[in-house]
């Protein structure tokens, strides 16, 4: 009997000490979901005092070895001081929405590490209208939101202008420094203007920045030409460079352009004349070029209505039809042009090559390759272009290969007759003996100076005339 009642104290001894476990994990879990919900809404900064209150009755409440009514107490003490903080957190998201919102799109940009000790006042006074709020004084905290929410918005809009106008700023500052002021002043000027619309674009549509930063990058440019030109004129001053040698040299540039214009720089009276005729020439292919994308555009309708084509056949007749076929082909037939014309293209750089077509021809302009003056025979630095021309007739197994050997205008008709067909037939050769290629697959011709495609009466245009072409053609490809 002793022995019963011994157990049925301990069981309830058990029973009691479980409960008590269970209502300090209640209190526990209480406080808990108070605190998420303060944190949830920024209450450790808009109701910080309040906050501080609860984490410090937060912890009384974890500590160890205390009893449940302590526990629970301390718990409750944190709930309320949560509570409060997220009422007036709450209250804050209202009467401070526009300085929350700007305060927040300051840190985006740094503003708190750019301009520390300003930041440092700003959030002093946001700090005094949230207190405000916590004591009830309304009127102060809005007088309080407005001077921080302003401020806010201010050093915003210096670290927005700092991200896009600080090269511009130092570019302006580097070129006061070479003294452009005193040798470029219309163009550092330029400089300056581009940057002040830089800054009145921030200001007029700070997130809306595209036009803010295009005119940064017109004031840097101009502050770089501002420093090239005063170079330029301090080596006129220290007599490096006379006024006609810079003329001279401005001249030369121009006629490069003129060259790869094809139009002759006739320049005896200014350069008026040579302007409109590369203006007229930029019009001319910017408009070809419209025609261009306009013809392509129609090549893809003219695909898409050839495949609704196909589809319509399907319906109609069901399965393969010989007209069904022929569409079929064509289409695939274009598809196969285009990408191996796009594979030889990819084969050249710029220096090497003008890949073009012309009918069902594939035309290399082997612009690289050169010969010693009056000598036709294949030099080695030629080898690596002409080992990617083979590469090039690859994409093309079953073509025909024209060799056509081109002179400038310059000398004897028949000469440069005789020296353009034997750079063709040199280039032939090598390709019978280095690319394997078949002799009844190669024609070589010389044309002389019979088909410039620039201008001889210039050193540039001749140097262009002076070419070897490869004419792919694919009568059987």
């Amino acid at each position: 009997m002793k022995k019963y009642t011994l157990l049925i104290l301990f069981l309830s001894i058990s029973s009691i000490s479980y409960s008590q476990e269970l209502s300090s994990l209640k209190c526990i879990e209480e406080m808990n979901k108070s605190a998420k919900k303060a944190e949830k809404l920024s209450a450790n900064i808009l109701s910080s005092r309040n906050y501080e209150k609860a984490l410090r009755y937060k912890e009384r409440t974890l500590s160890s070895n205390r009893s449940v009514k302590y526990i629970c107490q301390n718990a409750q003490r944190a709930i309320e001081s949560y509570e409060l903080a997220s009422q007036i957190s709450q209250l804050a998201n209202i009467e401070l929405k526009e300085t929350i919102q700007r305060r927040s799109d300051a840190i985006k940009v740094e503003s708190e590490k750019k301009y520390l000790k300003d930041w440092d006042k700003i959030e002093r006074k946001f700090l005094q209208a949230i207190k405000s709020l916590e004591n009830g004084n309304i009127k102060k905290a809005q007088e309080l939101n407005i001077i921080a929410s302003n401020e806010f918005s201010d050093i915003e809009l210096r670290s927005i202008k700092d991200n896009y106008l600080f090269a511009a700023r130092s570019k302006i500052i580097f070129a006061r420094k070479e003294k452009a002021d005193r040798f470029a002043p219309i163009t550092l000027s330029e400089a300056i203007v581009f940057l002040s619309k830089a800054e009145s674009d921030l200001e007029n549509k700070r997130y809306e920045n595209q036009l803010a930063k295009k005119n940064a990058e017109l004031s840097i440019e101009r502050s770089e030409h501002a420093i090239f030109l005063t170079k330029l004129i301090q080596s006129i001053d220290e007599d490096q460079l006379s006024i006609e040698q810079l003329i001279i040299r401005s001249e030369k540039n121009l006629e490069k352009i003129a060259s790869s214009a094809d139009i002759y720089p006739l320049m005896t009276n200014g350069y008026e004349p040579l302007t409109q005729s590369l203006s007229l020439f930029i019009d001319t292919l910017k408009r070809d070029k419209l025609y261009l994308e306009q013809d392509q555009k129609d090549n893809l309708i003219q695909i898409a209505d050839m495949e609704e084509e196909i589809r319509n056949l399907d319906k109609m007749l069901g399965g393969a039809t010989e007209e069904k076929e022929r569409l079929i082909q064509s289409i695939e037939a274009q598809a196969r042009v285009k990408e191996q014309f796009e594979r030889v293209e990819r084969i050249f750089n710029a220096n090497e090559a003008r890949v073009f077509r012309e009918n069902n021809n594939v035309i290399l302009r082997l612009i690289g390759i050169t010969f010693e003056s009056n000598e036709s025979k294949v030099m080695t630095k030629n080898i690596p272009l002409l080992t990617k021309v083979e590469k090039a007739i690859d994409v093309y197994p079953n073509s025909e290969i024209i060799i056509e050997g081109h002179t400038d205008s310059q000398g004897d008709d028949q000469l440069n007759q005789n020296l353009s067909q034997k750079r063709a037939d040199s280039i032939k050769q090598y390709m019978i003996n280095a690319m394997l290629i078949p002799n009844f697959r190669i024609i070589a011709t010389g044309y002389g100076e019979t088909k410039p495609i620039a201008n001889n009466e210039t050193s540039l245009g001749r140097q262009k005339n002076r070419r070897i072409d490869i004419v792919i053609s694919m009568n059987g490809n």
